[in-house]
């Protein structure tokens, strides 16, 4: 009788274990849950889990289950900024600003997993806690040759203090430093050859009237030049 219950149970594991194995991509969800996070000066905690590895027709489900939060997919280079701001061919995914309260207004965001984004890197941030490090990321892939880590994407958003200015205060000191080292080198270059030549010019003049004037005077003192 024992050995036959032992039988059963054995069976209904397997049965359990094939069930689960088999279930279909679009029958697989990935929940992150969207909430407080856990101290005034970290945001690690805003998404659990942080990091999602989904595949081709799998779900990615966002739980907004307390506080004011946003899941928005935006760049690595530019944490908090959407996606299509800095980037016109990416229709990222954005939640949006989600009251949810105390868990009294529980909503979910929906990001499915179809062929036009599985091969993709999603990385997603809130609105209000990005700039102490509120951000995740769907399928970070090969991170050792993309060198594109969810801790860099976290010290992106922490250094930019959730400004998102990656794009525009780099940009100009970039340009700046470009456009004013090589002005500095062309524009000092011309400046002082100008300024050479006005010089050269100059001394040039000097050279023929001070000859002209020790003549005349030298006429004068001889009494050959009439006044």
């Amino acid at each position: 009788m024992f050995s036959a219950l032992l039988a059963v149970s054995a069976l209904a594991a397997s049965v359990a274990a094939q069930s689960h194995t088999s279930l279909s991509p679009a029958q697989i969800t990935h929940v992150i849950t969207v909430a407080n996070n856990a101290s005034a000066t970290n945001g690690s905690n805003v998404f659990t889990p942080q990091v999602v590895n989904a595949s081709l027709g799998e779900t990615v489900l966002f739980n907004f289950t307390q506080g004011n939060h946003s899941a928005t997919q935006s760049e690595f280079a530019t944490p908090c900024i959407p996606a299509h701001d800095t980037n016109i061919t990416v229709n990222g995914f954005d939640s949006g600003i989600r009251p949810a309260g105390n868990g009294t207004a529980i909503t979910q965001l929906v990001v499915i997993m179809n062929p036009d984004i599985v091969n993709t890197t999603l990385w997603f941030y809130d609105v209000n806690t990005c700039g102490i490090g509120g951000v995740g990321v769907i399928n970070p892939g090969n991170v050792s040759a993309t060198l594109q880590t969810i801790d860099g994407f976290t010290r992106n958003a922490e250094r930019l203090n959730g400004t998102g200015a990656s794009s525009s205060s780099a940009a100009p000191s970039s340009t700046g430093g470009s456009s004013g080292s090589s002005g500095t080198s062309s524009g000092g270059g011309s400046s002082g050859s100008g300024s050479g030549g006005s010089d050269n010019t100059s001394a040039a003049a000097a050279m023929r009237v001070v000859p002209a004037a020790v003549l005349v005077l030298a006429l004068i003192a001889g009494g050959a030049l009439i006044v």
